[in-house]
Formats: C-alpha cells, structure tokens, sequence
C-alpha cells in the first residue's frame, strides 16, 4: 500500500492510501507514517476509500505502520474500510488493534 496524497485537519493527518499502480515506486504507509512522527505528528486517520482487497504484503503495512505509531505514541484510526479489507483484518486477528470509523469526519472527531 502507498501514501498517496496527505493533508492536515487540524491536528489530524488524513493519509489517503491506495494500491500502486504497475510500476508504480511510492513510500509505503509504515515509511510515511514515521516520517510524519519524525516530524512531531501523533494524530492519523488512514482513508481506506481507494481500497477494495488487501494481500497479505497490505496487511503487514497496515499493521506495522500502527505499531509504528503507538511506539511513537500516536494514534491511529481507518476510515471508509469495504468489507473486504475488513474481513482479511478480522480473520487475522488484528482488527482490535485499530479504530475503524464509515466516514473521515467520524474518524478525525475521535482522535480530537
């Protein structure tokens, strides 16, 4: 999974994610996620909208990008996540590890 647009809500980086295109060379979530706590950052919602499946290569940056924050001491929370992101998250176990809010503006209000 990629980054691929951020954009500050206040406090809260709302860190829009998608699948690379073929040939497609982007910052993985977990990479953008630390250099976004480097930086001071402690609040993410992650926008699940552009996201349709997840593989286990998505699954592991998914979780290793809100291990990443909780050791950084921030916060994550998912929006717009379609059943089919959420079954594989469920099946695995993990989905008690994230928040997971139907729209954007749900998940920024719990950060806040």
């Amino acid at each position: 999974m990629q980054c691929k647009q951020d954009r500050e809500v206040g406090d809260v980086m709302v860190l829009d994610v998608a699948l690379p295109a073929f040939g497609d060379i982007g910052t993985g979530v977990t990479d953008h996620v630390r250099e976004l706590l480097a930086r001071g950052r402690t609040r993410f919602v992650l926008n699940f909208a552009a996201i349709r499946s997840l593989d286990s290569h998505g699954l592991g940056d998914l979780v290793a990008s809100q291990q990443a924050a909780t050791r950084g001491g921030a916060r994550v929370a998912l929006c717009h996540v379609h059943p089919y992101v959420a079954g594989p998250l469920s099946i695995m176990n993990v989905d008690d590890l994230f928040d997971v809010f139907e729209s954007e503006q749900d998940a920024i209000q719990s950060l806040e």
